[in-house]
């Protein structure tokens, strides 16, 4: 069974080369590799074409730039196969993503495979990503009982259900044809996988979920901020993905959940708007964790990022406890503020210490730190 692999690239000289070795020597060899250059101005179209020559399975194709919807519903139209999986050309995948997927009889078995992905910003620093929901096949009937009342955004937590990326994803190609012309017809500036994958699960009959993660996200720089979201039209463009979205959800089975996940997601995603004023945009990505932390108790904060700096809005705003001192190993970078070294806590007298870090590996690590520094564990508490 081959499947079809469809690769965007735009200027992506530096990381192109790692994501193809990636797909080209995976352990699964039954692959059809469709590499579409969207208009880069940079060498990712000639890396592409030289890695093209020495491998028979790689096809490039070459247009002007026309956005992530357009090439890869065009690297689709090109694909021979009947499955197909989307890579991003700064990503790459772990080597045994189509052997084992294959070897679990999870490709052809059902419409959509879902699987976990690990969004990078370094070797110390990485984050699990996934779907919300518990790991198996859900049958047509089991997607309406189990997956629908949260599959688009899960309100209590705010978050989405299935994972909104089209990687991560093998689809049935007629399935993600039909939702990638249908949207092509829009111009999406936010939201360009969601308005593909939504509509999409409302069609499926069968998906399969899989915790394990294969694909790896590289991310930008920690705490720079997205172009779209400081967009003059971020909020009209918007809008743009809400209403197709809305006109979507109200031809389907389960037009008033979904259309009451939509409403959740929208204002969710209308708070990122105030980056444009330099706001602080994150309070509800991350909730200072008041069910862990008794009240009025004497708190160290670890951690000056943007986890950290929306704990501390937080906590001063709520006078939920006592600050006794934020620390930072960086701390001599925010010289503004009042964030000592770690050190300083040898000396301090404290109920808690909070590790306000949003990469689980690193919040690890300073965990470690604490326990060796003679912090007990009771005392440490992790988001």
């Amino acid at each position: 069974m081959k499947i079809g692999v469809v690769v965007t690239a735009y200027n992506v000289e530096k990381y192109i080369e790692m994501c193809l070795t990636s797909i080209m020597n995976q352990t699964y060899r039954e692959l059809e590799i469709i590499v579409v250059d969207d208009g880069s101005t940079d060498n990712s179209g000639k890396i592409c074409d030289r890695i093209a020559g020495r491998d028979a399975r790689v096809t490039v194709i070459h247009q002007k730039n026309r956005g992530p919807i357009i090439a890869r519903l065009e690297g689709v139209r090109n694909a021979a196969a009947d499955f197909i999986s989307f890579v991003d050309g700064d990503d790459w995948l772990d080597k045994n993503l189509y052997s084992d997927l294959t070897k679990k009889n999870m490709i052809g078995k059902v419409d959509l495979v879902s699987f976990g992905a690990i969004t990078y910003h370094s070797e110390n620093d990485w984050k699990k990503t996934g779907d919300i929901f518990c790991e198996g096949i859900y049958s047509l009937y089991q997607i309406g009982d189990k997956l629908m009342p949260d599959i688009f955004w899960d309100i209590e937590n705010g978050t989405y259900g299935v994972n909104p990326s089209l990687c991560g994803k093998i689809f049935r190609k007629e399935m993600v044809e039909k939702s990638l012309i249908e949207a092509s017809n829009y111009t999406f500036h936010y939201g360009e996988d969601v308005a593909v994958l939504y509509p999409l699960l409302c069609e499926i009959k069968s998906i399969s979920i899989i915790k394990n993660c294969y694909y790896y996200h590289r991310q930008r720089i920690n705490n720079e901020v997205a172009g779209y979201f400081a967009d003059e039209e971020y909020f009209l463009k918007l809008y743009v993905l809400y209403d197709y979205l809305k006109r979507k959800f109200e031809k389907t089975p389960y037009k008033e959940t979904l259309i009451r996940q939509l409403d959740y997601f929208y204002m969710y995603s209308a708070g990122f708007g105030k980056l444009k004023y330099n706001d602080l945009a994150f309070e509800e990505l991350f909730m200072f964790p008041f069910k862990k932390v008794e009240r009025n108790k004497k708190l160290v904060l670890y951690g000056a990022g943007r986890v950290g700096h929306t704990f501390y809005k937080q906590l001063k705003r709520s006078a939920y406890g006592r600050l006794v001192a934020w620390v930072d190993r960086n701390y001599t970078i925010y010289a503004d503020q009042d964030i000592q070294p770690p050190e300083v806590i040898k000396d301090m007298d404290y109920d808690y210490i909070l590790i306000a870090i949003e990469s689980e590996v690193t919040s690890e690590h300073v965990k470690i730190d604490l326990k060796n520094m003679g912090v007990e564990d009771d005392k440490i508490i992790t988001i």
